[in-house]
């Protein structure tokens, strides 16, 4: 797909979207811009998660997103999980948004995501993370009953959006999975409760040590 045409789409999408804003007095709302003291601690989530998982799995490389090609987020951590040296790799975005809103407007803000969450839901399945404001679930593959192949997924909290896409099997189980998804909810459950939500520009940084603790 060429670059010109993603963005005449991109602009055509937004066009739209931004006239359904200005009809319901929700422009300013949109466009709105705060910023979280301290801004999320990335990388520290990033190890929870990786504490979560089974034996054999290890963190990769953090690539910043902040170009809209990649995300319609202020800014974005896109990185890959690895299974051992196999080619098996868990991939996950956080998207940072200006505010609230935008993110519950724009819940699929990456080309990645526009799938995720999407699928059947597997027998035995029933944890929804209590803390997430929106979490969407989905399976594919596999007997399409309880053993799928892999599954995705999109949280919400407040301004950020986590995306997950894993496969499934005896590296990472639907039970590891679950514990994934406690941790991050207990992480950013915790988070939002000691940071400070005000009016002023969301910046990116522009390593992730910027955010550590």
């Amino acid at each position: 797909m060429s670059r010109w045409w993603r963005a005449g789409c991109a602009g055509c999408l937004l066009v739209v979207l931004l006239s359904g804003l200005a009809l319901g007095g929700c422009a300013t709302c949109f466009f709105q811009t705060t910023q979280r003291e301290p801004e999320l601690p990335v990388k520290r989530l990033l190890r929870k998660q990786l504490e979560a998982m089974p034996p054999g799995w290890s963190l990769g490389k953090a690539d910043i997103w902040t170009d809209t090609d990649f995300t319609w987020a202020s800014w974005a951590v896109a990185v890959n999980f690895r299974y051992k040296n196999e080619r098996i790799f868990l991939r996950e975005e956080i998207h940072i948004f200006s505010n609230p809103f935008a993110a519950r407007i724009i819940l699929r803000p990456s080309p990645p995501s526009v799938n995720a969450g999407k699928g059947y839901i597997p027998n035995g399945w029933a944890y929804r993370p209590s803390h997430a404001d929106q979490f969407e679930f989905g399976c594919g593959g596999g007997d399409s009953v309880s053993q799928p192949e892999g599954c995705s997924l999109i949280l919400r909290y407040e301004e950020y959006i986590i995306i997950f896409g894993t496969p499934i099997g005896s590296y990472m189980t639907l039970d590891d999975l679950k514990r994934v998804l406690e941790a991050t909810d207990q992480e950013m459950s915790s988070y939002l409760e000691t940071s400070t939500l005000r009016s002023g520009p969301r910046v990116a940084p522009t390593t992730l040590d910027e955010l550590d603790e």
